[in-house]
C-alpha cells in the first residue's frame, strides 16, 4: 500500500497538493484520476511513500484518506520535464498543478499516454536572434532544414494564434506533411489528426504552438523557439498569471536542447542574459531604427481643426480620400468613446463603486453608458439622465481622452470609408477576420483600432498613432519596455514610403526621445540601469501578495520575518493591502529554502511573482 501526495490538474481548487492512497505500484509523475466532492479529477502523483511507515501520522490526520479512483498513465511525465515543471512552480510560488494545467488542454490528456525526453540532444544553450521578422523568418527556414537534415523536430513558439497563422504560411511551404499546429482554436477533429501525426509520424516535424507541453510527446524535438519573446501574451489570462517564457525556456533546459529567443526588440531580460554572457548571439544583434517614425507634438498644434487628429494626421488622411487609394490603420489604446470622466469642479475621477476602476463611456444601442472594464458594471443614461460628481455634486462632468468610438465618430465627418476592430465591434475572432478583409479589399480606407487590431495588421500604407499619453500616469515599470515594442513592430508593417504618425503631448519623455533616435543600445542600458537601481526585474524578483483586512500585528510579525529583504507595503482601498517583496533574482533562482520560507511567511495573501500588473 501506498501512501500518494498528488497535484490536481484543475484551476480554482483551494488546496496545492492533496494525499490519497493506492494498492498498486505508483511512481512520480503518473497520472491518476481522483475525486474531490462527488467530481472526478485528473492528478499528477508528486510523492509517493509506504503508507505502513505513516500509519501515525495519518492516525492523527484531520481527514479520511481516500482511494485513487484509477491509473490513468504510467510515467506519464518523465523525471526531466517533471523537474523543470516542479522548479517553474517553486519559483513562481504556484501549484504544480495549475503549471500542468495551463500547459496540458483537459481535452488532449486522453489523446496520448506520455511525454518523451528528446534522445539526441546537443546541449542546452541560450540563443538570441534580434532582427527584423523578415530575417527571423529566412532564419527560421534554414534552420528548420538544418533540423530535418538531422532527423529531429523543432518546435517554434508564438504568444497568439494569430501569430501561428501568419508564421504557417511563410515557414510551411513545401512541408505542409511535416507542419503541425497546436493551439486553441484548432478544431477538435483537427486536434487529433496532429498529435496522432505528432505520435506516429516518422518524418521529423515542424510544430507551432502556443505556450504547451505536447509537443514533447515526440522523442526526436532538438530545438526549441521562442518567437516575439517580448510579447507579454506569454504570460496566462487571468488575475492569476505568470509568465510562461520562464517554464519554457526552464523546460530547454532540464531536456538538454538549444532554445533561440526571437523578436524584432528583445526582452531586457534577455539582454541582461546577453550582457552576462548567458547568451549568445546566433546573428550580430540588430539595435538599427529603422522605424519610419515621425513625432508630433499635439501641445503644439493649437487648433488643427479635430479635437484627435494633427494636421499631419488630416493631411495623410485627405490625401488618401483625394487619391481614392491607402489603407490606413488609427491605432487608439482604448475601446468605447471616451476612457475617462471627471468632474470639472472638484477633480474627481468618475470610478465604478464596486471594483474603484474609471468608467468608460460606450454608445450602446444609441443609448450613453458607462461600463467597468473590469467587473462589467454598467450605468446606462437615457435623454433625460443628467451625471453627477459622486464626491462633491457637481453636475460639469467632462469626458477626457482617446479610444476607438470617439476617433470614428470625429472621422464620420471626413466621409471616408471607416473600419473598426476592438473588443466591444469585433468580439469574435471571425468578425475581426471580416473587418480586416474588408478594409484590405477596399479601394481605401480608415481601420480603427485596439491592440487587437494592430495584432492582426501585416500591412499598412501609414499608421497614425493617436495616443499613448495614459500609459505614462500608469505605476507599471513596463511602459516603456512597451512602447518601443509596439512602435517597432508598427514599422515592420509599413509598406512603401508610408509613416507612423505618432501624436503626444509628452514628447520630452525619455522614451520618444529614443524612440527618434537611430539606435536602440542607449535605451537598454539606461532601462536595464534604472531596474537595477530601483530593485526591479530582471535584476531583482519582485514579489507581490495582496491581504484583505490585514491586521496591525501580523503586519509588523511579517514585516521582522522578512528582514533583510526590501519591503513596500501599499494599501489599495477597499481594506486591501498590498506587499512588495524585493529579491535579487539570482538568489531567488538558487535558493528553494528561500522560497519555501516566503511561501511560508505569505502563505495568507494572494501572491504573484514578478506580475504582469503591480497595480491591478
Amino acid at each position: 500500500m501506498n501512501l500518494l501526495t498528488v497535484a490536481p490538474i484543475s484551476e480554482g481548487l483551494p488546496t496545492d497538493y492533496l494525499s490519497y492512497f493506492s494498492k498498486e505500484k505508483i511512481s512520480c509523475g503518473d497520472l491518476v484520476e481522483i475525486q474531490i466532492k462527488r467530481r472526478n479529477y485528473s492528478a499528477i502523483v508528486v510523492e509517493v511513500k509506504d503508507l505502513a511507515e505513516e500509519k501515525q501520522n495519518i492516525k492523527n490526520a484531520s481527514f479520511g484518506l481516500k482511494k485513487i479512483s484509477r491509473v490513468i498513465h504510467k510515467n506519464f511525465i518523465p523525471p526531466k520535464i517533471w523537474g523543470s515543471l516542479y522548479y517553474s512552480a517553486s519559483y513562481n510560488l504556484k501549484p504544480i498543478g495549475q503549471i500542468i494545467y495551463d500547459l496540458i488542454p483537459d481535452k488532449t490528456i486522453p489523446l496520448f499516454e506520455s511525454f518523451k525526453e528528446p534522445e539526441k540532444t546537443k546541449g542546452f544553450e541560450l540563443l538570441l536572434l534580434q532582427n527584423s521578422y523578415t530575417d527571423r523568418i529566412t532564419r527560421y527556414k534554414t534552420t528548420i532544414r538544418e533540423s530535418f537534415a538531422k532527423m529531429q523536430s523543432i518546435v517554434i513558439f508564438f504568444p497568439t494564434i494569430i501569430d501561428i497563422e501568419n508564421a504557417y504560411e511563410n515557414l510551411s511551404k513545401g512541408i505542409d506533411d511535416f507542419s503541425v499546429i497546436i493551439h486553441s482554436g484548432v478544431s477538435e477533429k483537427q486536434l487529433k489528426k496532429n498529435i496522432d501525426k505528432l505520435k506516429n509520424g516518422e518524418h521529423p516535424l515542424l510544430i507551432l504552438s502556443t505556450y504547451s507541453l505536447i509537443p514533447f510527446i515526440r522523442k526526436d524535438v532538438g530545438l526549441m523557439v521562442i518567437e516575439r519573446e517580448h510579447s507579454t501574451y506569454y504570460f496566462t489570462y487571468g488575475n492569476d498569471n505568470y509568465d510562461t517564457r520562464f517554464v519554457l525556456e526552464r523546460l530547454a533546459h532540464n531536456l538538454n536542447i538549444p532554445c533561440v529567443l526571437g523578436s524584432q526588440t528583445l526582452s531586457l531580460t534577455a539582454h541582461l542574459k546577453y550582457k552576462r554572457k548567458d547568451a549568445i548571439e546566433i546573428m550580430p544583434i540588430h539595435y538599427r531604427n529603422d522605424c519610419p517614425l515621425e513625432i508630433v507634438s499635439m501641445a503644439d498644434e493649437g487648433k488643427s481643426g479635430s479635437p484627435y487628429l494633427s494636421r499631419k494626421a488630416l493631411s495623410v488622411l485627405h490625401n488618401a480620400k483625394l487619391e481614392n487609394k491607402g489603407h490606413i490603420f488609427l491605432y487608439t489604446h482604448r475601446k468605447g468613446m471616451y476612457p475617462t470622466t471627471i468632474c470639472s469642479d472638484c477633480g474627481t475621477l468618475f470610478v465604478c463603486q464596486k471594483c474603484d476602476k474609471p468608467y468608460v463611456l460606450h454608445k450602446i444601442g444609441g443609448v450613453r453608458t458607462y461600463v467597468c472594464h473590469k467587473c462589467e458594471n454598467i450605468i446606462s443614461l437615457k435623454e433625460d439622465t443628467s451625471l453627477t460628481c459622486r464626491h462633491c455634486g457637481g453636475w460639469r462632468m467632462q469626458t477626457l481622452g482617446i479610444a476607438t468610438g470617439g476617433v470614428e465618430e470625429e472621422l464620420n465627418r471626413l466621409g471616408i470609408p471607416i473600419f473598426v476592430i476592438d473588443g466591444e465591434h469585433t468580439n469574435t475572432k471571425a468578425k475581426v477576420k471580416k473587418v480586416y478583409t474588408k478594409w484590405r479589399e477596399s479601394p481605401y480606407g480608415v481601420l480603427i483600432g485596439t491592440e487587437m487590431a494592430h495584432n492582426v495588421i501585416q500591412e499598412a500604407d501609414n499608421i497614425i498613432v493617436m495616443s499613448l499619453d495614459s500609459l505614462f500616469s500608469l505605476p507599471e515599470y513596463r511602459t516603456d519596455e512597451k512602447i518601443l515594442n509596439l512602435i517597432s513592430e508598427m514599422g515592420e508593417k509599413i509598406s512603401g514610403t508610408g509613416k507612423i504618425i505618432f501624436q503626444t503631448r509628452m514628447s520630452h519623455s525619455p522614451i520618444v526621445k529614443y524612440l527618434s533616435s537611430h539606435s536602440f543600445v542607449d535605451f537598454y542600458k539606461e532601462e536595464l540601469s534604472q531596474r537595477d537601481k530601483f530593485l526591479l526585474p530582471p535584476y531583482y524578483v519582485v514579489i507581490k501578495t495582496s491581504f484583505e483586512n490585514l491586521s496591525e500585528e501580523k503586519r509588523e510579525r511579517m514585516k521582522q520575518e522578512l528582514e533583510p529583504y526590501v519591503v513596500d507595503w501599499f494599501e489599495a482601498g477597499r481594506g486591501i493591502t498590498l506587499l512588495f517583496i524585493h529579491i535579487k533574482e539570482t538568489e531567488w533562482a538558487n535558493n528553494e529554502i528561500l522560497r519555501m520560507r516566503i511561501k511560508k511567511i505569505i502563505y495568507e495573501g494572494d501572491s504573484k511573482v514578478n506580475p504582469l500588473h503591480f497595480f491591478i
